[in-house]
């Protein structure tokens, strides 16, 4: 059953309601970037329906700024964010709760995460990740895989780029067009969530161009991203919004593995 829940002035979502006996977690989706509350293809619509089937209130709603939201966009992110954990509260009487999305919805449900104690697990498709050395690694590892010809253009291209000046703009950082904590913060960060016992579901794609090596994972959270609270996934051969129905199906089924395992049904 699927109802629209108002979350104050101007606000509103879908909830996903179990038909049979409901798990005393909710979960809160959030959109990915301009990307509607349905999710790519919509993926958001097909999880929460397939959470819903296994107990989970499910809830999709669009950030400050997006689709419904768009009003909202002076408001801070992780205060509306957090209101929208009481209205979900009020409704269901779920006092706990797993947040988290696709990209710029993985930045957002980790701040809520990090600051408001009710969330117990969070979902980071394609979250927060440094380069680093192993991102070096893996293009060098790519570059020499390549044909000599495509070694000359590269050199050619750096010889022929012309030096920077102050007043040119700086090139874009994936950390400048993303909601990231400050450098060296995600490790503290994760430090404290793991010892809340926050679950942590955290799949990387092929399709960004930061994440290019499974051990840049464990480089950019420190010694916390191997605990036994966080899992950790790396699918190079998917695309940033699973553009495959076979990776839809994949990936909302991982999920709800993953949701079952961490958040098991109460025993009756």
């Amino acid at each position: 059953m699927e109802i629209i829940l108002s979350l104050g002035p101007e606000l509103f979502g879908l909830l996903t309601l179990p038909e049979q006996r409901q798990h005393p977690v909710a979960v809160i989706l959030l959109n990915a970037g301009f990307i509607h509350r349905a999710g790519p293809y919509r993926m958001g619509t097909r999880l929460a329906r397939l959470l819903g089937e296994a107990g989970y209130p499910v809830l999709r709603f669009d950030l400050p700024g997006i689709g419904d939201s768009i009003d909202l966009a002076d408001r801070p992110e992780t205060d509306v964010i957090r209101g929208v954990l009481d209205a979900v509260a009020k409704q269901t009487g779920c006092q706990r709760f797993v947040i988290g999305g696709l990209c710029a919805a993985a930045d957002a449900g980790w701040k809520v995460a990090v600051a408001d104690p009710r969330v117990e697990g969070v979902i980071l498709l394609d979250g927060i990740a440094r380069k680093g050395a192993w991102a070096t690694w893996a293009r060098l590892r790519r570059l020499v895989r390549k044909p000599p010809s495509a070694w000359l253009t590269a050199v050619r291209n750096l010889r022929g780029r012309p030096a920077a000046t102050q007043d040119e703009p700086r090139d874009i950082t994936d950390a400048a067009l993303r909601d990231w904590p400050a450098v060296g913060a995600e490790r503290r960060e994760m430090q404290l969530l793991v010892g809340r016992g926050v679950r942590v579901f955290a799949l990387y794609t092929g399709g960004t161009s930061y994440f290019l090596h499974p051990r840049q994972f464990r480089a950019t959270f420190g010694r916390s991203a191997s605990a036994p609270e966080v899992s950790f996934v790396h699918w190079p051969e998917s695309d940033h919004v699973f553009h495959l129905d076979a990776h839809r199906q994949r990936l909302v089924e991982r999920i709800r593995a993953w949701l079952q395992a961490s958040f098991p049904p109460p025993a009756t």
